[in-house]
């Protein structure tokens, strides 16, 4: 066995961290360091991003609460390539005067499936990107 595929075996074997239903259990895990970090990471991208700004609230305006979300990444051999911490609004608690439209910019599966049956007969190569923090950036014309 090569040194490299060694390593990657003892990696797989030593670190396999529990993705945490919660922050406590995040924070009380045998992996809480790790996703301490991955909390800051997602808290300075929000900051770089100019994602939020602090105000003072309108009378009667109580904001949404939020919470971290976790996801152990992994690479193409199933390698933990980094843990993932998301903050979240509680948008299940917004009512319905407090929005006017819901969207969220995804593909449709069959959108998917055309690109690649037109990729594969024209023999095109296609590539995929996770843009870190690209949600971030969008504008909201609401309070």
């Amino acid at each position: 066995m090569l040194q490299s595929q060694q390593y990657e075996h003892n990696y797989k074997c030593e670190f396999q961290p529990v993705e945490p239903k919660n922050e406590r259990e995040a924070r009380e895990g045998e992996h809480a360091t790790k996703w301490l970090t991955a909390e800051e990471i997602e808290l300075k991208t929000i900051w770089k991003m100019g994602t939020f700004e602090i105000v003072d609230l309108p009378p009667g305006v109580v904001p949404l609460p939020s919470w971290f979300t976790y996801r152990v990444k992994r690479d193409k051999l199933g390698v933990v390539a980094k843990l993932k911490a998301r903050l979240v609004a509680r948008g299940d608690m917004q009512t319905e005067d407090e929005y006017s439209t819901t969207f969220a910019p995804t593909s449709r599966f069959t959108a998917i499936r055309t690109i690649i049956s037109i990729a594969t007969q024209e023999n095109l190569s296609l590539k995929h990107w996770d843009i870190t923090g690209a949600f971030m950036t969008a504008d909201i014309d609401t309070e």
